[in-house]
């Protein structure tokens, strides 16, 4: 076969799309990481909205996760009081602070399913580089924090391997 100078070879065309899925997987999974960090507190109210809006709407007391609802017998009926991370909020209020949370929560779980993560590397369509980024999402997770994943032993071919090393490495070049 003739190689015509300046104009990329079949393999090399494989690599660069290998690499460039590798890359932008990586970018999302890292962005994805940050995100699930700074909306924890988002989170982590969305888990337990279901049972704090149910005891407000049948006034009774509960404590799940950081909400408390307080139940006040009055002469006339009762109040309710919800302490949301130690501090007082009204219990309207808080229900829209529910519904953002629930919202972004869904936004997150949607935008950051693994398959939405894994999409630039099916977009490859080469089976093993698919298959080494589903299989090993923990260990390249480590990415985000800096760290090159291991890739000898494995048995893959050896265009896979150069083409995910060079979507890491460029990766770890902009980070």
């Amino acid at each position: 076969m003739q190689v015509i100078k300046g104009v990329p070879t079949p393999l090399e065309i494989a690599i660069g799309a290998i690499a460039e899925g590798y890359y932008s997987m990586l970018a999302r999974l890292c962005e994805c990481a940050r995100l699930r960090r700074e909306y924890s507190a988002d989170l982590e109210l969305a888990s337990v909205a279901d049972v704090v809006m149910r005891a407000i709407a049948e006034e009774r007391p509960v404590e799940a996760g950081p909400v408390k609802v307080e139940v006040r017998r009055k002469l006339l009926g009762k109040s309710i009081k919800v302490v949301y991370r130690g501090e007082e909020v009204d219990p309207n209020e808080f229900l829209t602070k529910i519904s953002q949370a629930r919202s972004r929560a869904a936004w997150l779980q949607s935008d950051c399913s693994d398959q939405a993560v894994l999409e630039p590397v099916y977009a490859t369509n080469d089976r093993d580089a698919i298959e080494y980024a589903v299989r090993h999402m923990d260990e390249l997770s480590k990415v985000c924090d800096g760290v090159s994943p291991q890739l000898e032993g494995l048995e893959m071919p050896s265009y896979v391997k150069e083409g995910i090393k060079k979507g890491v490495e460029r990766f770890l070049a902009r980070q």
